[in-house]
């Protein structure tokens, strides 16, 4: 199929790139079944895998674009049986029927009225395409979107585990070059949480961010209490601290705590209405694979910066394509100012390409992968076009 338009699955495109023609040749889609170095708690969920898809787009010119569509379980809408039926039913129309257009994808994937629940496998399937218009030129997704492109990316250090180990997990991180960390809350007693962050911070210093991360364990009176007792440690912003989103401003009030937004935004419809009777939002936890569509995902970044709030990118566990997919969409969107929760590849025993993604002294390299970097020995092919 000739790809020759402005726009592209409903983004509008830079100008140089608005009279690229791409003459599909093929398709290949793998599966991939990583294994984790170790069980993974998720929402009550237990994963000792992680399975998920890879698309290779090439052109009749050489070109090849990535992308990876990997539901998570408990999180996405779609189960990986599903979202392999789309993304063949998709990706069989875009190599095998002339009357599929370009503009007709755009269409469709854009129409939020329609589609108020956009997939992650339209996620994947874009972002193969637009990787492979980037490719033409040689320049990264992000640099196509947005014009501009970081050479890496700051990461936060996540800290996960029991509530003994908080300390020197923290002064590990930071000894390992992190200048952001994550702590998850909400698990065992607030008032024993609350006094570990306050440790935290002592040991770490004034320097380091700390960001919290409740996934709505409280209701708003608990959450306002464990704010207070927080408040002294400086605490750039907690995400989604109660089980109300609406009541977010009234823990902002009875705290002074910022808050951010993350599973909030997988149920938004229109990603352009306004946020701004959120008082005291903060930032916007974006999770790519989970919102859906790419032109969703983009119109949230943009909500995020016209509205000073903080697009902090985020991974699903993707395997190393998908991880590369985002670092150059967030070497793009905040470049090296904020720190991105990118640092999930290490969880996993193996990876899908041959020189694994990670991260070295807090930063993360934003890389454009190519065919020629893939490791696909532990992936299954189940179509070809």
């Amino acid at each position: 199929m000739e790809v020759n338009t402005p726009n592209l699955a409903g983004i509008s495109l830079p100008l140089q790139f608005q009279n690229v023609s791409l003459d599909l040749e093929s398709a290949y889609l793998y599966k991939f079944s990583l294994p984790f170095t170790s069980e993974l708690k998720l929402k009550h969920t237990t994963f000792h895998q992680r399975e998920g898809l890879i698309l290779i787009l090439t052109d009749t010119s050489g070109h090849a674009g990535l992308g990876e569509i990997s539901p998570l379980p408990g999180f996405s809408r779609e189960t990986i049986e599903t979202a392999t039926f789309k993304t063949t039913m998709l990706i069989d129309r875009l190599i095998n029927s002339g009357e599929f257009t370009a503009q007709a994808y755009s269409a469709g994937s854009l129409n939020w009225a329609e589609y108020p629940t956009p997939s992650v496998v339209h996620f994947g399937i874009e972002t193969a395409l637009l990787s492979l218009l980037a490719n033409t030129k040689r320049i990264s997704l992000g640099a196509m979107l947005y014009g501009h492109s970081s050479n890496k990316i700051p990461i936060n250090g996540l800290i996960r585990g029991s509530l003994s180990n908080w300390v020197p997990e923290a002064a590990r991180l930071v000894r390992d070059g992190y200048r952001t960390l994550k702590i998850k809350v909400g698990r065992v007693n607030p008032e024993l949480e609350a006094h570990g962050i306050l440790e935290i911070r002592q040991t770490v210093g004034t320097d380091i961010k700390l960001r919290l991360d409740a996934n709505r364990s409280w209701d708003l009176e608990t959450a306002i209490e464990f704010g207070k007792a927080v408040n002294p440690a400086q605490i750039e912003y907690i995400e989604e601290p109660i089980k109300e989103p609406t009541d977010l401003p009234r823990f902002y009030d009875g705290c002074g705590i910022h808050f951010a937004f993350d599973e909030t935004l997988h149920g938004i419809i229109d990603p352009t209405i306004s946020f701004k009777s959120y008082t005291g939002l903060k930032a916007f936890v974006l999770k790519p694979t989970l919102i859906g569509c790419t032109a969703r995902f983009l119109a949230l970044v943009n909500q995020a910066k016209d509205q000073n709030i903080m697009p902090v990118l985020s991974s699903s566990f993707e395997s190393d394509v998908g991880l590369s997919i985002l670092a150059q969409l967030a070497a793009s969107i905040s470049g090296e100012k904020i720190a991105v929760g990118l640092d999930t590849g290490s969880a996993f025993a193996v990876g899908t390409i041959k020189k694994r993604l990670s991260t070295q002294q807090g930063w993360m390299p934003a890389r454009t992968l190519t065919t020629q970097d893939l490791d696909l020995r532990h992936c299954e092919l189940l179509y070809e076009s």
